[in-house]
């Protein structure tokens, strides 16, 4: 076991959301392993059919799977269920599994939970500008941060961004209902309604030539829907 492995908080789990993600998985984990006991790390499969299990079983990684494809929120939900439920966790860490978020920023949002204890989501915050990030990324990033900010009435530095710290006193709190990708600012927008603190750590901006699974246009009006629907909703059933 390395150091680090050693140093690794027994109730702090590591959540991989994963679609048809078999290939990079094979390289994120022996990374990931280096900083993370693999009893404490846990791959969320969203009905991919690409070996995915056993790639994870290749690494003594549990793997909990959808049987069809769902969404990552699916997955997420699933995976936090999993750890919860099965693992105890008090916090889940988030990474994707492409790669696009740094194995050396877990300590970051480490140290940010022992800096806030009560908070309810610590987020990763991405360098923003031409050349670290596309630009197609920058404008609907800045665009659902800023209407995200409008509706809860805080100030969400980076809305879109995977690589978050979760405390179970949230998760147990905010059951999400939306099963892709906007589930991540559902759980935002339900998290300030609750009275938790949604925080944000500086993380490094990693883009590689991988295929996207977002469809720009169609899931930016699937997201403007949810988080409308989510408003809505917190306003008629929250004193």
């Amino acid at each position: 076991m390395t150091q680090h492995q050693l140093q690794w908080p027994a109730d702090t789990f590591v959540l991989v959301p994963a679609y048809k993600a078999a290939a990079a998985l094979n390289v994120l984990l022996p990374k990931l392993l280096n900083a993370v006991p693999a009893s404490n790390v846990c791959v969320a499969d969203d009905g991919s059919r690409d070996g995915t299990p056993q790639v994870c079983g290749g690494f003594d990684v549990a793997c909990v799977s959808n049987p069809v494809n769902k969404g990552k929120g699916a997955a997420l939900e699933q995976g936090f269920s999993h750890l919860m439920g099965d693992k105890g966790a008090s916090w889940i860490i988030t990474m994707d599994a492409d790669g696009q978020h740094a194995v050396a920023d877990l300590p970051v949002f480490l140290r940010s939970i022992a800096e806030m204890p009560d908070a309810g989501i610590i987020a990763g915050r991405r360098t923003m500008r031409p050349g670290a990030m596309p630009l197609s990324r920058i404008c609907s990033n800045m665009l659902t941060s800023r209407f995200l900010s409008l509706l809860t009435g805080k100030r969400i530095l980076d809305s879109q961004c995977g690589f978050r710290a979760y405390s179970g006193r949230l998760l147990a709190a905010a059951p999400c209902r939306f099963e892709r990708f906007e589930m991540e600012s559902e759980i935002i927008m339900r998290a300030c309604r609750l009275g938790f603190s949604v925080n944000f750590v500086n993380v490094q901006t990693l883009y590689f030539s991988t295929q996207s699974h977002i469809s720009h246009v169609a899931d930016t009006l699937r997201w403007l829907r949810a988080v409308i629907t989510i408003f809505l909703e917190l306003r008629r059933t929250t004193p």
